[in-house]
């Protein structure tokens, strides 16, 4: 069996199915070689935590399970007849297979947006928005004047959900109460 996909869905599959040892044999492919806990990447975005500490390798979490193993590596396709998952370095069959990849974000057909606003799924996503915000820190720092020191401050986030909410919050909390006592 192939699980392709380290996130909440591939492990939780994996390590149901690794209880049976006799019947099943298991390989989980990530492109990347750690397991996400996606639901904190907004303190991550706001310095309130570092990216290892919500970032496990997924051989370690899947360690204790035998008939479990890791590969990373990206999935380009998948060939149905022959029953194989396929790489640009490796062509791998299945018996069966879990496709458990996660989800992006979208711009709705307006990609040239992700520049000015990146979104939250990964952890070079997360130190990117946490560059950009000490940056307006900093900047803001530096300014004179008060009307471009409030530009610097001021910080639109797209999007009401879980994530939005908590990063608007964050922002929020740290501007008015921790990074206060930091910056002027």
């Amino acid at each position: 069996m192939i699980i392709v996909g380290g996130g909440f869905g591939g492990l939780k599959a994996a390590k149901t199915l690794a209880n049976y040892p006799d019947l099943v044999q298991i390989v989980v492919v990530d492109k990347r070689n750690y397991h996400l806990f996606q639901p904190l990447l907004y303190q991550v975005a706001t310095a309130g935590l570092s990216p290892a500490d919500i970032a496990a390798p997924i051989r370690h979490v899947l360690s204790e399970y035998a008939n479990v193993s890791v590969l990373m590596d990206e999935i380009n396709g998948i060939d149905l007849k022959a029953m194989a998952i396929c790489s640009e370095t490796m062509k791998l069959h299945y018996d069966y297979l879990i496709l458990a990849c996660g989800a992006t974000h979208s711009y709705f057909g307006k990609d040239d947006w992700e520049e000015f606003a990146p979104g939250l799924k990964t952890l070079e996503m997360a130190t990117e928005i946490r560059r950009r915000i000490l940056n307006a820190f900093e900047s803001a720092e530096k300014e004179i004047n008060p009307l471009n020191q409030q530009k610097w401050l001021t910080f639109v986030i797209v999007g009401g959900g879980p994530t939005g909410v908590e990063l608007a919050g964050s922002i929020s909390e740290i501007a008015k109460k921790q990074w206060k006592k930091i910056f002027v």
